[in-house]
């Protein structure tokens, strides 16, 4: 899949707290965050004219780091996230990054309302962010890594659950899209997320994390 890390190298700069508050009914949550993202999706594209997404509310939880990722056959189409939200809810700020990733990740022109059937969306809330000595132990299947160096923290690069098939792997990947040079001071940052993943134009859905 194409690095996520130049895309969120500025969100991620900044110190974000290492444990997040737990949140009850997380899949729900995960469910609520999605439908508020495709609502934006099809919004912004043209694709549907069902009125402002941020303003039906699917879910008024407090708003958690979150990540939009657009796919096509597994391989990523546009993505934009945050591991520090901005917004206050968790609908306005999957809507908000869901804008941002039909209309303005830079790596990718702009997503096109007849390219939306073949699509998947999916979108990930981050749970808590624990530091590891090593990437090694991680389950890349269910584990998210964040990979922050650099002398002041600029170069980071996020690998999400099922980007790689082993830990081995996750880590070199996260080192290549940050760009990471022999002799950076490199911190390597578990991910706990929830995410829930299904087509644009859903029949069927997959929903997980831990």
């Amino acid at each position: 899949m194409p690095p996520l890390g130049r895309v969120l190298q500025a969100v991620l700069a900044a110190a974000f707290p290492l444990l997040l508050p737990a949140r009850s009914d997380a899949a729900t949550e995960a469910s609520a965050a999605w439908a508020a993202a495709r609502d934006a999706i099809l919004t912004e594209t043209g694709y549907s004219s069902s009125g402002p997404p941020a303003f039906r509310h699917f879910s008024s939880s407090p708003a958690a780091g979150t990540i939009v990722t657009l796919s096509r056959a597994g391989r990523t189409r546009a993505c934009q996230g945050s591991l520090h939200p901005e917004a206050v809810t968790l609908d306005e700020e999957a809507v908000r990054l869901a804008r941002t990733v039909a209309a303005g990740d830079p790596r990718y022109p702009a997503v096109r309302s007849s390219e939306l059937p073949g699509l998947t969306l999916r979108v990930s809330l981050v749970r808590a962010i624990h530091p590891v000595a090593r990437p090694d132990a991680l389950n890349p299947s269910r584990d998210g890594l964040w990979l922050r160096g650099g002398e002041g923290g600029e170069k980071n690069a996020i690998i999400l659950p099922g980007e790689a098939k082993t830990a081995r792997y996750m880590a070199d990947e996260a080192a290549r899209r940050a760009r990471i040079r022999a002799g950076d001071p490199v911190e390597w940052f578990r991910l706990v997320l929830e995410w829930h993943e299904a087509p644009l134009a859903p029949t069927t859905s997959l929903a997980g994390g831990q």
